[in-house]
């Protein structure tokens, strides 16, 4: 009778169903690390806003037409051509006469003016700089950029990744607000000096936004809501090239980009003070519940206050994998970003800056391509359909082949509708990036994420600083598409190699250094180090 009764419970079917349950790591809903989400999101989308709308300003702020002489006549006055308002231009010299109506600018009559202080603080001024100091002015942010990336690292890794966030927030809403008067005072130097404060501002973006990440994000979470968070970068360019060809030609001048990029970036500095927290024990309002998910999921915490063990970081062959392939990916979307534009107007005959939809219809698409490959990583590495180490090599390579072949492609095409689709998909495919190389510094060590990021960045801007040098001396003449074509192709070359170097050499188990005690996770992957914490977090029917 016993044995018929013992014989009758499913205990064969209750552990299978019961490992398989297992197969999933527990999940917890929204919360307030979804709120963190979007903290981070809204501050690098500022960040991207504040450092990418002087692209279209600048048009605005040196709208100047030198066919006329002596005086610099602006595409405002003919677009206003019954317009009687007077309007400044102030010269790479600093000098400053008055525009007056349309009919006196045909006769080419230029009226001296004296600097009194009525005109001298004036911000509704264009300025005649050339070329060569516009490229100065542009090119000052990323100055600042590189000087200061690997310093913002070692903040981030004593103080947390909020501080730099409030630094970035915070001065790019001063600098930018009062810029327009600054440059009035001091002319293109200032402004010079000016953007590259920026720079030195928002070097701690990424490394902090990275650092944040891995305190608030369970490994089960990882890709998608980085990926959210990364989709900013491609939000903020859209809305600064769109913003800032709306305000700099309506009535309002160029000056009011400035002050809206202000406020808004003090705003930012506002909600990242008040609702932002560095880890879930520094948040006052989060759950017991939500709290001991988040840190159970991330191997117990994260040591934002450990010191680096540099000599460790050095000899690791897994973090020069992620570095190179940080640069060979990076490397590649800078030039798209910087060169392709001249050959598209130099061979295509497409003037695709000038163009509100092609200039943006890219970054829009990777806002959702960034997303599904986000959630694609979580599916795949939550279902254990695909190891964490083989995810990150697919989407990793991903990012570099797609836009390779895509270079490659439009090396060989004069048909504008190939080309546009080229880019988008350059552009889309770039995005599985996130789930990638740079959600691999995380893997690797996430005590010390922000710190290698830092490192990972500043290595990256050493080798973009030698792009132009490289392109200038292969392209001498722009009109010429082989010339092209052997740069591209060179610059396919330098991406699918970083790809198999970071392939071979990568590793998404974190490092024995990682831990400042001494005590490692034997080498294993955050998932497989947590999974038995989750087998006993798990509610059993």
């Amino acid at each position: 009778m016993l044995d018929k009764e013992y014989g009758k419970v499913p205990i064969e079917d209750i552990e299978k169903e019961f490992n398989c349950n297992d197969k999933e790591p527990i999940k917890y809903g929204y919360g307030v690390r979804h709120a963190q989400a979007l903290l981070y999101f809204i501050c690098l989308a500022l960040g991207y806003i504040s450092r990418g709308h002087l692209g279209v300003t600048i048009v605005g702020m040196t709208m100047v037409d030198h066919a006329h002489k002596p005086i610099a006549v602006t595409e405002a006055a003919h677009i206003f051509a019954n317009s009687t308002i007077i309007d400044t231009v102030t010269t790479t010299e600093g000098s400053i006469v008055n525009k007056i109506t349309v009919n006196d600018l045909k006769e080419n009559i230029t009226l001296p003016v004296n600097k009194t202080d009525a005109n001298h603080w004036n911000v509704y001024r264009t300025y005649d700089w050339p070329k060569s100091i516009q490229e100065m002015v542009l090119g000052s942010f990323f100055l600042g950029y590189s000087i200061m990336m690997f310093p913002i690292g070692i903040v981030c890794q004593r103080w947390g990744g909020k501080i730099p966030l409030q630094i970035a927030m915070f001065v790019n809403g001063v600098v930018s607000f009062f810029t327009p008067w600054l440059v009035t005072w001091g002319g293109w130097k200032v402004l010079c000096i000016l953007r590259t404060m920026q720079g030195l501002s928002q070097a701690g973006l990424y490394p902090g936004i990275l650092t944040l990440l891995t305190n608030w994000v369970p490994v089960s979470e990882r890709g998608s809501l980085c990926s959210y968070v990364y989709t900013a970068s491609g939000f903020g360019t859209v809305i600064a090239f769109q913003a800032a060809g709306i305000l700099a030609f309506s009535r309002f001048g160029w000056p009011s980009t400035y002050w809206a990029t202000g406020v808004a970036c003090f705003i930012g500095f506002i909600l990242i003070t008040i609702f932002g927290a560095a880890t879930p024990k520094d948040h006052k309002s989060i759950s017991e519940a939500e709290k001991n998910y988040i840190m159970g999921a991330t191997s117990k915490g994260v040591e934002t206050k450990s010191k680096v063990p540099w000599k460790s970081v050095a000899k690791s062959i897994p973090v020069w994998a992620t570095i190179v392939a940080h640069m060979g990916n990076a490397v590649c979307f800078v030039f798209f970003f910087m060169q392709v534009p001249t050959y598209v107007f130099a061979i295509l005959k497409l003037n695709i800056r000038n163009s509100g939809l092609l200039s943006s219809l890219p970054y829009f698409a990777s806002f959702f391509s960034s997303i599904a490959f986000g959630h694609l990583s979580d599916c795949l590495t939550n279902r254990k359909i695909m190891s964490i180490k083989n995810a990150r090599r697919f989407f990793n390579t991903i990012a570099c082949v797609v836009p390779s072949i895509c270079l490659m492609l439009v090396a060989y095409t004069r048909d504008t509708l190939l080309a546009v689709i080229c880019f988008v998909l350059f552009v889309m495919c770039h995005t599985a990036m996130h789930t990638g190389w740079m959600i691999n510094y995380m893997d690797l060590s996430p005590n010390f994420s922000g710190a290698l990021m830092a490192c990972g960045n500043t290595v990256t801007n050493v080798v973009v600083l030698a792009l132009p040098v490289i392109v200038a001396n292969i392209v001498t003449d722009v009109t010429n598409q082989h010339q092209w074509r052997i740069t591209m192709f060179l610059m396919a070359g330098l991406t699918l190699t970083a790809n198999i170097i970071f392939i071979i050499f990568m590793s998404a188990e974190v490092q024995p250094w990682n831990d400042s005690n001494g005590n490692t996770t034997d080498n294993k992957s955050e998932y497989e180090a947590i999974e038995p914490e989750l087998k006993q977090n798990k509610v059993i029917f």
